[in-house]
């Protein structure tokens, strides 16, 4: 994949037509047009959706639809997940300023980078945000933080348009994909439940996540991905397993 890719927009569970189509015409007001869709509530196409794009039909017709967001962002290297709440996770946060300028740059080399928006009612849930490697806040009124769907997406379109970064002055190693990563993580999780790490199945997801979101900020490269698999082999077979 060549350089200078565009930032993919995931939408995941939106819940109205018209706010997709909303969300699509903020995009190419700032020159994005890669849009995925995951799980929309009403179905996939939808006349509402075009008709409040306002003639943004390049960003309609090329929507990707996905069942779950871990195929929504299989193939993706980064993954920025926009969030106004206050949250106990140990991801790196970022303001929309510093964030779009981490995107710019990571979207300068060589990977597919991705930002999340969650559902109108209630942004993303616990278990989408375990799956991005950095979170991106707006600045908004803390007595009124919150915003529509399609008004996010236009502040980080805008921040990330008007980024100041032209050229990177170093580019970063190439993350492995959401894809390679999970493939290790399905693989521990396997082995740690037959080792009986999880003391109770209560905590078993709670510990999952935070296993999770422990790996997935560490931006691995595929090559580290593959030394992480050689350990666990490694392991697997000092124990007999």
């Amino acid at each position: 994949m060549s350089g200078n890719q565009d930032p993919v927009i995931i939408l995941v569970e939106p819940q109205l037509g018209e706010n997709i189509g909303m969300c699509a015409r903020a995009m190419l007001n700032c020159g994005l047009s890669k849009l995925r869709l995951v799980n929309p509530r009403d179905g996939w196409p939808q006349d509402a959706a075009r008709a409040t794009a306002a003639d943004a039909d390049i960003v309609i017709d090329r929507a990707e639809v996905f069942a779950t967001l871990d195929g929504a962002i299989a193939d993706c290297h980064r993954v920025f997940a926009t969030t106004a709440r206050e949250r106990s996770q140990t991801i790196p946060v970022l303001n929309a300023e510093a964030a779009a300028a981490e995107i710019k740059l990571a979207t300068k080399g060589e990977g597919t980078v991705a930002v999340l928006f969650g559902p109108e009612a209630s942004g993303l849930d616990g278990e989408s945000i375990a799956r991005a490697d950095t979170l991106l806040r707006f600045p908004t009124n803390p007595e009124f933080s919150s915003l529509n769907l399609a008004q996010a997406v236009l502040l980080l379109g805008w921040e990330w348009r008007r980024s100041a970064i032209d050229e990177p002055t170093t580019l970063s190693e190439e993350t492995a994909t959401r894809e390679e990563l999970e493939g290790f993580l399905a693989r521990l999780f396997e082995t740690l439940d037959e080792k009986e790490f999880f003391l109770t199945e209560e905590m078993k997801p709670h510990s999952i996540q935070l296993l999770r979101i422990l790996f997935t900020k560490a931006n691995a490269t595929p090559q580290e991905v593959k030394l992480l698999h050689g350990m666990l082999s490694a392991l697997k077979r000092d124990s007999g397993s």
